[in-house]
């Protein structure tokens, strides 16, 4: 099967329409039109449903997605294997990361594989949840990923990092006496709370936990933006509970931090999909664990 008809399948199912495709892989329509159709008639079925809004995939197209991607990646591991003879002086590594991840673990790290590898391309994707996370991972739209231990990685391999701990972060008006005392859990479970959408990461680490004496969050705001989680908190909409590194960070605009007892954590893990990995996935993951 010709691996130029497999990517030109994937940038038109990928962007939805055989323009858009052309574009994005830099070729002109008629040339994708005419290797689409060649490599329909050597598998025997449609792979695109035309119409005037688009390509959509077919039943065949959905099965053919994922070996496709799968064929494509390992050509790059091959390849990127004898450019490894050499040292990793080029190439691309695609990382998947939880959003709460991406200021610590996964910045840290990506400047230390940066640093010994400046010729690889680093892109960085951010998956809604460790679900979607392992999907991407599982379907080939990321080599590795940074998330948390749990059920959603069951198909694919997970490299043990570390326990994250998790702290509360409190507006300014709560006070800095409040900084020197831990909170419980039954205070915790009282306390006015920003979170994430249930399901999301965080917010399981909160609910399991409270749900441990017999408690539910107090949720007075509901976001599925990470990003605004200590803002919100700034603003006084209540408290949140995030990574140590980001309550650090809230503490230069004010907010207060403090522990929680029993400390809340999650265990983070590096996943990957069976199989040999490339070279830049191989040194990435050793960067995990590099001082």
């Amino acid at each position: 099967m010709d691996l130029r008809r497999l990517g030109l399948f994937l940038a038109v199912a990928e962007h939805g329409s055989f323009t858009a495709g052309a574009r994005a892989a830099h070729v002109a329509q008629p040339a994708v039109s005419l290797a689409i159709r060649e490599l329909e008639t050597e598998l025997g079925a449609e792979l695109f449903v035309r119409g005037r809004r688009g390509a959509a995939l077919t039943a065949a197209g959905e099965a053919l997605l994922a070996p496709a991607r799968q064929a494509l990646r390992d050509i790059e591991t091959a390849a990127a294997a004898v450019a490894a003879v050499t040292g990793l002086v080029a190439g691309e590594l695609d990382v998947a990361s939880l959003t709460t991840l991406a200021a610590d673990p996964v910045a840290p790290i990506i400047g230390r594989f940066r640093s010994e590898h400046p010729g690889v391309t680093v892109r960085l994707i951010a998956p809604a949840d460790p679900v979607e996370l392992a999907e991407a991972v599982a379907a080939g739209h990321a080599e590795v990923g940074i998330t948390e231990q749990g059920a959603a990685n069951v198909h694919l391999h997970e490299v043990p990092l570390y326990d994250q701990d998790l702290l509360l972060v409190s507006p300014p008006s709560h006070g800095n006496a409040g900084a020197l005392r831990p909170m419980t859990l039954r205070a915790l479970a009282d306390e006015p709370l920003v979170l994430t959408e249930p399901g999301s990461s965080l917010r399981v680490v909160v609910d399991r936990a409270l749900e441990s004496i017999g408690r539910s969050a107090r949720c007075v705001v509901e976001t599925a933006q990470r990003e605004a989680l200590v803002p919100l908190v700034l603003a006084g909409a209540g408290s949140t509970v995030v990574p140590a590194q980001l309550a650090s960070n809230a503490t230069l605009l004010g907010a207060v931090v403090r522990d929680i007892r029993p400390p809340l954590r999650r265990r983070l893990v590096v996943v990957h999909r069976e199989g040999t990995l490339s070279p830049a996935a191989r040194a990435f993951i050793d960067a995990t664990f590099a001082d």
